[in-house]
């Protein structure tokens, strides 16, 4: 029903205008519910999440997101972030381990590192923390590679895989080629082992 977002996103547009304008009673601490069927709407009182990355007590996310570069990939329909990767290089190159190989490996007593590299509202949400996962989040790797060992065997996960696969082609350059990208990330690993995780 292409009518349905039209409605809703007019819904959001007027919202935002009484917020910015400082004017009317924007639906703050409400939900409203919009039944399209019944031509009906119910509005709901929310309590404020304490844990909420924008609006808790200790917000992790306190300026608009680059959701390009925050993807590590460009949008489908134009954009303008430029990766800074050599062009030779793309995804087919990083070795791909599912979430089935790395369970099976870490139930055999392998010593594999996980480093996580989505960010902390995103571990906050779910996380491989009980396997002994980490968390450097994407923008700070690179920084922080002193922290890394590139004699151990690393495998690599963010919440699909695509920005993990992008921190490894920057690693291998710096000289870390026991590299794994987890493919379908932690998502793909909610779905195929542990079904107790989130999927966001």
């Amino acid at each position: 029903m292409g009518v349905l977002p039209g409605t809703v996103g007019t819904l959001q547009a007027t919202e935002a205008i009484k917020v910015l304008l400082g004017i009317g009673e924007p639906l703050v601490g409400r939900l409203l519910i919009f039944d399209a069927l019944a031509m009906d709407f119910t509005t709901l009182k929310v309590r404020k999440n304490p844990n909420c990355p924008v609006c808790g007590n200790h917000p992790t996310i306190t300026e608009p997101i680059d959701y390009e570069q925050f993807c590590g990939m460009p949008a489908h329909d134009r954009s303008e972030f430029v990766s800074t990767q050599p062009v030779e290089t793309n995804v087919n190159e990083v070795r791909q381990l599912t979430p089935l190989e790395l369970k099976a490996r870490l139930d055999a007593g392998e010593k594999l590192v996980i480093l996580d590299v989505r960010e902390p509202h995103e571990w906050n949400i779910s996380n491989l923390a009980d396997l002994g996962a980490f968390l450097i989040p994407k923008g700070e790797v690179v920084a922080r590679v002193g922290e890394l060992d590139p004699s151990v065997e690393m495998v690599v996960q963010c919440r699909t895989g695509g920005r993990s696969a992008d921190i490894i082609r920057q690693l291998i350059p710096l000289g870390f080629h026991k590299l794994s990208n987890l493919d379908g990330g932690i998502n793909q690993w909610a779905r195929e082992v542990d079904p107790s995780l989130p999927i966001y």
